[in-house]
């Protein structure tokens, strides 16, 4: 009986430290868009209206301006503002 050793196809590494992903909650500041938030897609319309979007078993997210948030019960997800008075 012979017994054959395992073989290494690949060696994976990395130097340096991953790039921090966006989460849910984030915000963001853009010339173009204003503030915005990022948020879980939803349906909009049809019989699964409001259920999340998934694709491939991962859930989809955008990024979504601080008033559309609000509209889609995002309020949580807002900082709130401080008043400097």
């Amino acid at each position: 009986m012979t017994d054959v050793a395992p073989v290494i196809t690949s060696i994976r590494y990395s130097r340096s430290v991953s790039r921090k992903q966006p989460r849910e909650g984030d915000l963001r500041e853009t010339k173009a868009h204003g503030k915005q938030v990022r948020m879980r897609q939803r349906v909009t319309d049809g019989p699964y209206r409001g259920s999340g979007i998934s694709r491939n078993g991962r859930l989809c997210y955008e990024w979504v301006s601080y008033d559309e948030a609000r509209q889609r019960g995002g309020e949580h997800l807002i900082p709130k503002e401080k008043n400097h008075d």
